[in-house]
């Protein structure tokens, strides 16, 4: 059977299962429980006939892993009764997307580590791929549970990150690297700073009513920075290059523009005479509230969708996050290409032939669509 057609064909969950099937399935559950008990009730046992006394501290750690490995074996089989609850999603690009069959995922949680297998959906239009399930659990572009992860932020928060992975292990028995609790500390700490300031802003921004007029398709915002010879008046106490002073500014553009059609390679395609221009040589915090009130002037509460495009500058993206918290972020493909070299220069410093030799197959596969494909080869690396 093929991948597609496991996913069309839905199987029946441990609930909706015919009586007999349900109990057969429940009954492989309670096996699995069954079987550790007896494996700790054995250790306990032996452990008495050497010891000739029982270990407390000793049993409570034994029993405490042992009832976790039985719930992780009873999470991955409420885990798996789940995965099978998703209807073929629609891509962002509005076209539908394929299943291509289930992805294992290995996931840290509470109880353990717990292998997961859920449908995996491309798009053949746009090459972007997704697994429904991740969203639903909260895991999407995480290996760590979300009850792993607010343990991480805790300890992570209260004391050194290292103390508070030797915490983490001693008090819930689960193992993680200290750069774990490191990076999740600090994904929370900047959600709750994003959240606040998202707050702060969009309090600012109910100022700006929705423009009237026609729905829109996909309303695209571009952002881009570039730098402009200056009088020396101009850049006087700004540093340059090298240490020396300063003979350009950096100059902020923005344009917005929709695009409602696609050609006959499926691509979607500028509207005529859509495009309007705004730019000035300003902070990125004075920039963001600019090209916000051209992306408001242009029908941007009218947009089914909004698209932000950049070179990759984290200036653009936290302008993005910002101003546009809905927005899918592209980087654009010129900009894309010119990370392909700079990090062939990186990977082959001295082999020149090599070097363009692997920038053609990640260019084609960059400029074919490939992305998911283009992602997997640069996370290889």
């Amino acid at each position: 059977m093929s991948a597609s057609a496991s996913c069309a064909r839905r199987r029946p969950t441990i609930w909706s299962q015919p009586p007999q099937r349900r109990k057969k399935t429940l009954r492989a559950i309670q096996n699995a429980v069954q079987a550790e008990v007896a494996s700790l009730l054995r250790v306990i046992v032996n452990a008495r006939r050497k010891l000739g006394a029982v270990d407390l501290e000793a049993l409570e750690l034994a029993t405490r892993t042992a009832l976790h490995r039985a719930g992780a074996r009873l999470l991955e089989a409420l885990l798996e009764d789940t995965a099978d609850e998703h209807q073929p999603p629609l891509c962002t690009c509005g076209n539908p997307m394929r299943c291509e069959g289930p992805r294992p995922k290995q996931l840290v949680s509470l109880l353990g580590t717990v292998s997961l297998r859920r449908p995996y959906y491309h798009c053949r239009h746009c090459w972007r791929g997704v697994a429904p399930l991740d969203r639903d659990l909260d895991i999407e572009g995480t290996q760590y549970s979300p009850g792993v992860r607010r343990l991480l932020a805790v300890v992570g928060g209260e004391t050194a990150f290292a103390r508070g992975r030797v915490l983490l292990a001693e008090l819930t028995g689960v193992e993680v690297t200290v750069k774990a609790v490191e990076r999740q500390a600090r994904a929370i700490g900047a959600d709750v700073a994003a959240r606040a300031e998202s707050d702060r802003l969009q309090a600012a921004l109910r100022g700006f009513p929705p423009q009237p007029g026609e729905p829109l398709g996909t309303l695209y915002i571009e952002m881009d920075g570039t730098g402009i010879p200056v009088t020396a008046a101009t850049s006087a106490g700004r540093p340059g290059k090298d240490g020396a002073p300063a003979r350009t500014r950096e100059v902020k553009l923005g344009c917005v523009f929709t695009q409602t059609a696609l050609d006959a390679a499926g691509r979607p395609v500028r509207d005529a005479r859509s495009t309007t221009y705004t730019g000035a040589i300003e902070n990125a915090e004075a920039f963001g509230r600019r090209i916000y009130h051209e992306a408001w002037r242009r029908g941007l509460h009218r947009a089914e969708r909004h698209v932000v495009i950049g070179d990759g500058a984290a200036w653009i993206w936290n302008v993005s996050h910002s101003y546009f918290p809905d927005a899918i972020e592209i980087v654009d493909i010129y900009h894309a290409r010119e990370h392909l070299w700079e990090l062939s220069r990186q990977l082959f410093p001295l082999d020149r032939k090599q070097r363009r030799h692997w920038v053609r197959r990640r260019q084609k596969q960059l400029d074919e669509g490939r992305i998911e494909h283009l992602v997997r080869s640069l996370r290889g690396i």
